[in-house]
């Protein structure tokens, strides 16, 4: 019977931690195995972070400890945490001994007495991915050639670098080049790989290289947002900003729709919906990158324009596998009586860089001007209408995942009206889930973005003169001569 009440989602932030155990390096003599220790009972709260621009899953867990089990055990950074956390009926994070890989512990820190019991303390354990650990303890010294997702893998699986046996998602580049990897650690090795990967199905340049609760992944942004190359991908949850009501059946009083529940947001905000300014100053709308073919002789200024780009990729609100320039997050206007848009500016940031052509025979590295433009541009649309959620947890959704955010205009009246703007399709970029073991719940907190929206910006082709000009040119001495 307990069994399956583990299985039943009756209520919005229910969570099963069936496993949450510290594996000692030491060994139990008496059974031939580590020895092991269950701290559920004692575990306050607990928090699991994923995130695209991270490598890996990391996290922490709160303790009341009247044991001393940090010294008894002891806990030295060498201990692996066994953890298994879901959502009744939904897959989550299996890192448990049997089933998984468990964490590494790699930090106790904030330990406190307690001032109410001489022997209680407080403290905090701190575990990441044993990739991690792996990580740092390795480097790669290594020439790769040909597709480079093959190097990438390489460098996972290698028990000499990372090690992993997690399931590894990765997506198929267009780039045939040979790289010499010059002693690097292994992150930085596939970091830097991932710079110079071009989607095979997308144009789309850079790669991001993070792990959720999945395994790794090794992608583009273009197959986040879309399937196969050919249409926008399908939103994985739906959240409202509305309060739901308690009675959601007429058929039976206070019988509660869960799913409405888990759709409903606790408080949500906006971070940079406008910052033009550092768009400007990050390249995102142009750019402008000077090549120097150190081999060749030969100096080539390629100019990046984001409106002509946007158009060849996929966005958070493309529908079908057409994007439509009007939905850019900027609107098509021209930047006061200029006469040219944001978009064509391109010493808006300029960068030089040193390539040198014929280094091996058989490969050519991927051109700078295929790929570096439109990370910096792509870098710059991440940090755009960045909205942050809190939610109730939901271990269905990853770091990745795209959602469906609904919200009204905020004006007076009973009518409420979707804004046409903020609502509509994001891109989870991270995920924290924190888990409450007095209090019972699970939420978590979602940083998502867009890079258009949902609705057009209202279009104006002719530039607008704002203000009186006053273009006097006063010399400051004769005007002191005034003055005396």
């Amino acid at each position: 019977m307990a069994d399956l009440e583990k299985n039943i989602l009756d209520r919005a932030g229910k969570y099963n931690l069936s496993e949450l155990s510290i594996i000692s390096y030491r060994q139990d003599r008496e059974e031939s195995k580590p020895k092991f220790i269950d701290i559920k009972g004692i575990t306050l709260t607990m928090s699991i972070t994923e995130d695209i621009f991270s490598n890996n899953i990391m996290g922490s867990v709160t303790v009341y400890d009247s044991q001393d089990i940090r010294t008894i055990l002891p806990i030295t950074g060498l201990e692996r945490l066994s953890l298994k956390l879901n959502t009744p009926g939904i897959p989550g994070y299996d890192m448990s001994e049997d089933t998984g890989i468990p964490f590494q512990i790699y930090k106790v820190d904030s330990v406190r007495k307690d001032e109410q019991n001489d022997v209680g303390q407080f403290y905090k354990i701190y575990f990441c991915s044993p990739e991690m650990y792996y990580n740092q303890i390795a480097s790669v010294s290594k020439a790769y050639s040909g597709p480079i997702e093959n190097a990438v893998l390489d460098i996972l699986r290698q028990k000499k670098y990372l090690n992993s046996k997690k399931p590894f998602y990765f997506e198929n580049t267009a780039t045939n080049a040979k790289y010499v990897i010059p002693s690097l650690k292994p992150y930085a090795a596939i970091n830097y790989l991932s710079t110079q990967s071009l989607s095979g199905k997308y144009n789309n340049a850079g790669y991001l290289f993070y792990e959720n609760s999945r395994g790794f992944h090794f992608r583009s942004l273009g197959s986040l947002l879309a399937l196969g190359g050919a249409r926008a991908r399908p939103t994985r949850w739906n959240y409202q900003t509305q309060i739901t009501n308690v009675k959601d059946t007429s058929k039976k009083d206070e019988v509660k729709d869960i799913e409405r529940r888990l759709q409903s947001i606790i408080k949500y905000e906006f971070a940079k919906p406008v910052d033009t300014m550092a768009n400007i100053m990050g390249g995102m709308y142009a750019n402008k990158l000077v090549v120097h073919d150190a081999f060749n002789k030969t100096l080539k200024t390629h100019n990046f324009n984001y409106k002509d780009n946007y158009e060849k990729e996929f966005h958070t609100e493309t529908i079908g596998s057409a994007a439509d320039s009007n939905k850019m997050i900027t609107p098509i206007a021209q930047l006061n009586d200029t006469g040219k848009t944001l978009f064509e500016y391109e010493d808006s940031k300029k960068m030089v860089v040193t390539e040198t052509s014929k280094v091996h025979n058989d490969y050519e590295f991927t051109p700078t001007n295929l790929t570096l433009p439109k990370i910096v541009s792509q870098m710059s649309q991440y940090k755009n209408m960045n909205l942050t959620i809190l939610a109730h947890g939901y271990t269905m959704l990853n770091a990745g995942d795209i959602i469906n955010f609904t919200e009204s205009v905020r004006q007076p009246g009973d009518k409420k009206v979707d804004n046409p703007y903020t609502s509509g399709r994001y891109l989870i970029m991270a995920i924290k889930h924190t888990i409450s073991v007095e209090s019972k719940s699970h939420e978590m907190v979602l940083k998502c973005f867009k890079d258009s929206v949902r609705t057009p910006y209202p279009r104006e082709e002719e530039g607008l003169l704002v203000g009186i000009e006053d273009d006097t040119n006063i010399n400051i001495y004769k005007e002191d001569e005034k003055i005396a």
